[in-house]
């Protein structure tokens, strides 16, 4: 494989919602994790300045307590005598220094100096880490020193920074000034909380491992739906639209997501399937007439003005075939629209008197209105004449004079619809005749594309009418439905639901809407 590939793929996974997921995981966890870390060491060094301070301070009211107290006795506990009444306050100020520094233990980073008019007296005899009778920082206790006040400040001392806190020391006995020097090693404990933090963050990055891996394989199995998904829509194609995604948790969301792919994805593939088939059949019809135009035109005899007038005829009758063959497809491709259907009140007696008078017109037939349903319907009212004047015309096409075509309409209930008080109703609407019929095993392929029955009726027209009127009857929520045997006539229903106010229907006196005892074939279709 070549690096071009390769590196695309990897772009790929990089811009992947695993990666992203993962990676805005890890981004707020490091964010956390520093956050935290951070913010407690510098409370820690806070917490150490405040310490210093307060041992500084500690240090001076021990030393007062301890010249307002005087010398202790040879079997005195230091701890219990300090808080004791005064009784002989101390006057020697070196004697004073000597009692603190014996009862005093300084800390691991901590030294204890007395300075007596300036030059050093005592210091503790435990050596700490620093000395603090360095003479550059005598010096700089002598000068930042001030009597009678205790004075705190930084001083760097061979690369480390000592926290002084220079005590002064006055005794009414004793003219000399004295300072007693507490010093600590802030470098050193500065030390110790930045190790801590190193440490800290050693194991943070390890818990970001441990927990990125983790997180990758927990993303991982979250998302794994919609890496397959990805996966298929780039393997999908309009040549290969059988390819489905996995699903293993439907009750997840990333499981949801991927079943309504696979749905989404079935019904396109059924759509394609339709549509290639739709455009198949449309090639086989208009490939006749085109085929009869070509053969008549190279036939004709352009010097007989007798073949030529006949041929121009039919010519001109199968172009007329061809613009009604269109016409119904452009028909029936609108039907896929959703302004296909444009619903609004109709009164259903006038609209069937309306009606019936355009039926009479069609052909020599005994025509009768079989039933009158009162009330209204919510319906496209041209739409439902179309219908019911294609199947009147199809019934006229396969009968003969003096038989019978009747047109009715009547309500029924069904069962009760979700989100409806109670049984739906319906309005159902038939063409019966007395023809020629259509045999049990025809009665689905009619309603189909240029479908036409094989037995009982001719194959002339384009097999698009009863197409036409299953898309009305589906454009409305509707269905159509065929009740008919061969040489018992035909009985074509419109049922169309009822989506206005319930009312109480009523129907005038009608006859049998259909021969008794014969298969029922109904073309259902999904509400809208």
């Amino acid at each position: 494989m070549s690096a071009g590939p390769r590196w695309e793929r990897l772009r790929t996974e990089l811009r992947s919602v695993r990666s992203r997921v993962l990676a805005t995981t890890l981004a707020f966890l490091a964010v956390a994790l520093l956050t935290v870390g951070g913010l407690t060491h510098y409370l820690r060094l806070v917490d150490l300045d405040e310490s210093v301070r307060q041992d500084i301070l500690q240090e001076a009211g021990e030393l007062q307590r301890l010249a307002q107290r005087g010398p202790l006795g040879p079997d005195a506990s230091p701890s219990e005598d300090l808080d004791a009444p005064a009784e002989d306050p101390f006057t020697d100020l070196p004697q004073l220094f000597y009692t603190f520094m014996t009862t005093t233990v300084p800390g691991e980073h901590e030294s204890i100096l007395a300075l007596v008019e300036g030059e050093p007296a005592f210091e503790h005899a435990v050596r700490s880490r620093f000395q603090l009778d360095d003479p550059t920082t005598i010096a700089a206790v002598v000068e930042r020193a001030r009597p009678g006040q205790t004075v705190v400040f930084d001083h760097e001392q061979d690369g480390r920074v000592l926290r002084l806190g220079v005590i002064s020391v006055v005794l009414d006995e004793d003219p000399r000034q004295g300072y007693l020097v507490v010093g600590f090693d802030m470098s050193a404990q500065w030390q110790i909380v930045l190790d801590s933090l190193w440490r800290y963050l050693g194991t943070a990055a390890l818990t970001m491992v441990v927990a990125g891996l983790a997180a990758y394989v927990l993303v991982g199995r979250v998302t794994a739906p919609i890496t397959r998904l990805r996966r298929a829509t780039e393997q999908i194609s309009p040549d290969d639209l059988g390819r489905r995604v996995p699903v293993t948790q439907q009750d997840s969301d990333v499981g949801q997501l991927a079943a309504n792919f696979n749905g989404m994805l079935g019904r396109i593939e059924a759509a394609f399937v339709e549509q290639r088939q739709f455009l198949d059949d449309a090639a086989h019809e208009l490939r006749t007439p085109l085929t009869i135009l070509h053969g008549n035109l190279e036939l004709v005899d352009e010097h007989d003005p007798a073949d030529v007038a006949e041929t121009r005829a039919m010519l001109l009758d199968e172009i007329g075939r061809m613009n009604r063959l269109v016409e119904d497809l452009l028909l029936l491709a609108r039907s896929q629209r959703a302004d296909f259907i444009r619903p609004g009140s109709v009164d259903v007696p006038p609209w069937l008197d309306d009606t019936m008078d355009r039926l009479r017109a069609l052909g020599d037939r005994r025509w009768e209105l079989e039933a009158l349903a009162e009330g209204r319907i919510v319906a496209d009212g041209q739409r439902l004449t179309q219908a019911v004047v294609q199947l009147a015309a199809n019934a006229v096409k396969f009968s003969a004079p003096g038989d019978v075509v009747a047109l009715g309409a009547a309500w029924a209930t069904g069962p009760a619809e979700p989100g409806r008080g109670g049984p739906s109703r319906y309005l159902e609407v038939w063409v019966r005749d007395t023809g020629v019929g259509v045999a049990p095993e025809d009665q689905q392929r009619i309603f189909e594309r240029f479908g036409r029955a094989e037995t009982g009726r001719t194959v002339e027209g384009s097999g698009l009418g009863l197409a036409i009127v299953a898309a009305i009857a589906h454009g409305h929520g509707g269905t159509v439905g065929l009740r008919s045997s061969p040489g018992h006539g035909a009985t074509f229903t419109l049922r169309l639901p009822d989506s206005s106010p319930a009312t109480t229907p009523t129907t005038a006196p009608v006859a049998s809407p259909g021969a008794d005892a014969v298969p029922t074939t109904t073309i259902a279709a999904p509400r809208k």
